[in-house]
């Protein structure tokens, strides 16, 4: 990217994107050429066929329609359903007939041979007409049928009704005609009657006879309603009327019955049903005949539709040949213009590849990536890190600014840091001067009874003055060491630290302050390799701000003062807690205790700096400073610092 050194990112990608622009429009401009070419070649095809294709797709579904509603016609068991049929039917052939004027457009396709499909139409319009009254026709003898049933069933009913009171008086009739008395051998029958009672046993054989042959005339009768083929028709019509001739017979035999006359008469309605012309053996040789030529016309309609089926399938033909030559004639124009496209969208995508690989995401996003890391490491607290991003655009102008403002804002904390140490010894210096002049005032009476006893010859009791001074002045030496200590700047390097070399520092800075007799300070810290990785004079500052702090809070307590220290091991890390029994914090505030300048104290008693500097501190650390959240009174500060092990295991690894 030399030729673009020196210029600024706008001027870059101004550039860049406009050679993209122009091999867009050139590729644009090829596109259109080949576009207008194959729609000129294609356009004649489009117009002509595609429409009369469309139409085609729905005459099939129509002819299709036809197809599957006419057999169902045929199956049709009541008028309601005719009519439903017949009436999808109608509906049917008018689409078909909507659609044949777009089909006249189209007639190229057609040969001398194949057939106007407005005969076909017609055609298939006077099939379904006579199959429509084929339909009627069977339905009407359906009904013949069944009224010639249903009469029949009336008729053999007042048959069966006279004829089996008759038979049972016939046969007391006989009964009665016989002597009771049984003197010797049995029944005599008495000599008046012999030739009486012989005719009527015969008329009562007659009687069971006929209503045998009837019931089995009846049955035959309703057999007929359903016979499936002719020959059983004919079959069963003959045995009818052999029945029928029998009937008559036993009729003419019948002489002394009483009340045979109305019996004749039942009879007489039973063979109406089977003596007339159009009987039911009749009317289901019509059915059948009827049925048959309902089959003829299904198979005609059948033949005509695959006709119109293979119109549709010779147009389809006409109209796919037609669509390849027009394919093969733009075979040769769509080859250039994809050769042409090819070459000018590889251009354009090399060239793509060229401004988003190396410059964009190299050198642009590459570039502003490391800035927000280090922008996102130097928020999160790490001042020491560096911004390498370099360069004379507006990349390089922001990496300058990052680096000026994490050197200003280094200044400022270190500035900070000092400032709360010094604030934090301003707090403890009247406690501190106390503890300072008590044992030089002592010193000053020991010596001057030291010299006393020496001028007295007791240098024995000297010595014990003298090494009481001695004691007085280590306690000094060690209060003003530990405040050197504080006052000094920090040092860059983290090592090993130990924790309760911590704590007791802090303790021993804190015998000045104005609580720490007061209040009970308990010390739970068992382990002894409470070892963490931090710098030794800001963790000291740090734990030092948390016990004032806690010293502070339990100041106004009436009653028990008390605050604990304890260390806790938990996954490569030590946690020391401080809590106290004071008012506590109050749950809203938990997201503000670190903010800077926020304080819960008297305007003159605090900047409200030292958590928000601790909290900082600790982050540099590795570690976490936080509130912990709790029922009980009182406030918990957590401190977790790494331990000096695990710390050593991640610089391994």
């Amino acid at each position: 990217m030399k030729i673009f050194r020196g210029h600024s990112i706008r001027d870059r990608l101004f550039t860049a994107f406009g050679v993209l622009s122009l091999l867009t429009l050139i590729t644009s401009v090829i596109g259109w050429s080949l576009h207008n070419q194959l729609g000129n070649q294609l356009k004649s095809v489009v117009e002509q066929d595609i429409p009369s294709l469309g139409s085609m797709v729905k005459l099939s579904t129509e002819a299709a329609t036809i197809t599957s509603l006419a057999p169902a016609l045929m199956a049709v068991q009541d008028s309601e359903s005719r009519k439903l049929l017949w009436q999808q039917l109608n509906q049917g052939t008018q689409a078909i007939a909507s659609v044949l004027p777009q089909i006249h457009l189209a007639r190229s396709a057609m040969t001398d041979r194949q057939v106007s499909l407005d005969d076909q139409l017609q055609g298939v319009i006077k099939t379904l007409n006579a199959l429509n009254q084929n339909i009627l026709q069977q339905l009407k003898l359906k009904m013949d049928k069944e009224a010639e049933s249903q009469g029949l069933r009336w008729a053999v009913s007042g048959f069966l009704a006279d004829i089996d009171p008759l038979i049972d008086k016939t046969q007391k009739y006989i009964r009665s005609r016989f002597n009771e008395d049984i003197p010797s051998s049995g029944i005599v029958i008495k000599r008046e009657g012999e030739r009486t009672i012989a005719q009527l046993n015969t008329d009562l054989q007659v009687l069971f006879r006929l209503k045998a042959d009837t019931s089995l005339l009846v049955n035959l009768v309703g057999r007929a309603h359903h016979l499936p083929d002719p020959d059983s028709l004919i079959a069963t019509a003959i045995q009818a009327d052999e029945l029928n001739l029998s009937i008559v017979q036993y009729i003419d035999n019948m002489s002394l019955v009483k009340g045979f006359s109305e019996l004749r008469v039942r009879v007489d309605e039973v063979l109406y049903f089977v003596q007339r012309d159009l009987n039911m053996f009749e009317l289901r040789r019509q059915e059948r005949l009827q049925f048959e030529a309902g089959e003829q016309l299904l198979t005609s309609l059948e033949i005509q539709l695959a006709s119109f089926n293979d119109y549709i399938s010779a147009h389809v033909t006409a109209v796919r040949e037609a669509s390849m030559q027009a394919v093969a004639q733009s075979n040769n124009a769509i080859a250039q213009g994809n050769r042409l496209m090819i070459a000018t969208s590889l251009a354009s995508v090399m060239l793509s590849i060229l401004i988003v690989w190396l410059y964009v995401a190299k050198h642009l996003v590459g570039r502003i990536r490391i800035l927000d890391g280090s922008m996102r490491i130097i928020a999160a607290g790490n001042l020491q890190q560096s911004v390498p991003v370099k360069g004379r655009d507006e990349i390089g102008t922001m990496a300058n600014s990052l680096r000026s403002f994490r050197d200003q804002l280094t200044e400022k904390q270190a500035e900070l840091v000092q400032a709360g140490k010094l604030a934090a010894l301003g707090q403890l210096s009247a406690g501190i001067s106390h503890e300072i002049n008590q044992p030089l005032t002592a010193i000053g009476h020991y010596a001057h009874n030291g010299v006393r006893l020496l001028q007295q010859g007791r240098a024995h009791e000297a010595e014990a003055n003298f090494e009481q001074i001695s004691s007085l002045t280590k306690r000094s030496t060690s209060i003003i060491a530990r405040l050197k200590s504080m006052a000094r700047k920090r040092r860059d390097s983290i090592q090993t630290v130990c924790l309760n070399q911590v704590v007791d520092h802090v303790l021993t800075l804190l015998q000045s302050h104005s609580q720490t007799h007061s209040t009970e300070i308990v010390v739970d810290m068992p382990s002894e390799n409470n070892m963490v990785m931090a710098e030794q004079i800001q963790l000291e500052q740090v734990v030092l701000n948390l016990m004032s702090n806690a010293l502070d809070a339990v100041a106004d307590n009436l009653h028990t003062k008390k605050i604990t220290i304890e260390c806790l091991h938990s996954e490569g890390q030590i946690e020391l807690r401080i809590a106290d029994n004071g008012p506590g914090i109050a749950p809203e505030l938990y997201e503000q205790v670190f903010n800077p300048f926020f304080t819960t104290k008297e305007v003159d008693q605090g900047l409200g700096l030292g958590l928000s500097i601790s909290y900082n501190i600790i982050q540099d650390f590795g570690g976490q400073l936080a509130v912990v959240r709790h029922p009980m009174k009182g406030a918990i500060f957590s401190l977790r610092l790494p331990h000096n092990s695990h710390f050593q295991a991640e610089i391994k690894s």
